[in-house]
C-alpha cells in the first residue's frame, strides 16, 4: 500500500512537472547490479536501459562535481546526474563497470572497507542487513577497485562496518569514518575525500555531529539519502541522493525531473516520532 501511494503521487506530480524546465542536479544511488541477487538495485539489462536513457537525456558528471557543476556547460538544458554505488559488491565490477565504460560514463563507488577486507563480523552484518546467505555476499577485490579507479571511476568511503552512525558515540563514529579513509588511501595511494553515510537519512542515520567528524577527519563531500535535487545551499557533506530500486525507466525519469521531490520534503521535514510510525525499518538498522 505504501509503495502504491508513492507511485500514485509521483505519477500525478509528473503530469505537471514534465512541462517545467529547470536546472536540476540529481544524484542516483545504486547498490548491487546483478541478474540474480535478491537485493539488486537493477539487473544488468535494466541498468543498461538506465544508462541509455541518461546518455540521451542528461549530462552525467562525477559525484565530486555535483554541487559545483556550472550549468552553462550543459547541453540543451539537460538535467545533471551523478551515478553512485554503495557497499562494494563484486557485481559492480562484473556488470556495472563494463556498461559504464561502454557508454563513456563515470560513477562513484562508495566502499564499505570491512566488507572488502572480508572481516567476518562485517560479513555477518551484511548478511543480516540484506537478509541473504553469505554466499550471495561477494565483495569487490582491491585489484578490481584499483582497476576501476585507473579507468576514471571515483572511489569513496562507506565506513568500515556499515553501522547506523547516529547510534554511535563520537569515538566510535570517528573510528568508522577515519579507519575506512585510512585503509582506502593506503590501498589506492591517493587522498579519499568523499564518503556515503550508511542508510543515509539525516537524523535517522547520521547527525550534525557526524558531519562535523567527517569534516575533521578530512572528507570534503558526503552522500546522504533524500529524494530531491541538489540545491546550491546544500552542505557539501550532506548531498541528497535518490535510491534506485529496480526502477523502470519511467520511474527513473520521474526522479530525475522532480516528480519524487515531495518524498524528499517528507524525509527531511517529518518529525522523528511520525517517521518511526511510517518508516519503522529506518530505526531498526
Amino acid at each position: 500500500m505504501k509503495n502504491k501511494i508513492k507511485n500514485f503521487l509521483a505519477k500525478s506530480i509528473w503530469l505537471w512537472k514534465r512541462w517545467i524546465r529547470e536546472n536540476r542536479t540529481v544524484i542516483l544511488c545504486y547498490h548491487s547490479v546483478s541478474p540474480s541477487t535478491r537485493f539488486a538495485s537493477a539487473s544488468p539489462e535494466l541498468f543498461e536501459e538506465h544508462l541509455l536513457w541518461l546518455k540521451d537525456n542528461c549530462d552525467v558528471v562525477p559525484f565530486s562535481r555535483a554541487l559545483s557543476w556550472d550549468y552553462k556547460y550543459c547541453r540543451d538544458e539537460k538535467p545533471v546526474v551523478a551515478i553512485t554505488f554503495d557497499d562494494g559488491y563484486a557485481d559492480n565490477y562484473e556488470y556495472a563497470f563494463p556498461l559504464l565504460k561502454k557508454y563513456g560514463m563515470t560513477a562513484t563507488f562508495f566502499v564499505t572497507v570491512g566488507f572488502v577486507e572480508r572481516d567476518p563480523k562485517v560479513l555477518e552484518r551484511f548478511k543480516y542487513l540484506r537478509k541473504c546467505n553469505l554466499d550471495e555476499l561477494i565483495p569487490l577485490s582491491w585489484e578490481q577497485i584499483g582497476e576501476m579507479r585507473k579507468m576514471g571511476m571515483e572511489i569513496g568511503a562507506h565506513t568500515y562496518s556499515h553501522p547506523n552512525l547516529a547510534r554511535l558515540d563520537r569515538k566510535k563514529a570517528k573510528w568508522e569514518l577515519e579507519r575506512s579513509k585510512q585503509i582506502l588511501e593506503d590501498r589506492l595511494g591517493e587522498p579519499v575525500t568523499s564518503l556515503a553515510y550508511p542508510f543515509g537519512k539525516r537524523l535517522r542515520h547520521f547527525t550534525n555531529e557526524t558531519i562535523q567528524i567527517a569534516r575533521e577527519v578530512g572528507y570534503s563531500y558526503g552522500a546522504a539519502v533524500a529524494f530531491h535535487a541538489v540545491r546550491k545551499d546544500d552542505d557539501p557533506l550532506s548531498l541528497p541522493r535518490f535510491f534506485v530500486t529496480r526502477d523502470t525507466v519511467e520511474t527513473l525519469s520521474q526522479k530525475v525531473y522532480g516528480a519524487w521531490d515531495w518524498l524528499g520534503w517528507w524525509q527531511e521535514k517529518s518529525p522523528l516520532w511520525l517517521a518511526r510510525i511510517v518508516s519503522p525499518r529506518d530505526f531498526e538498522v
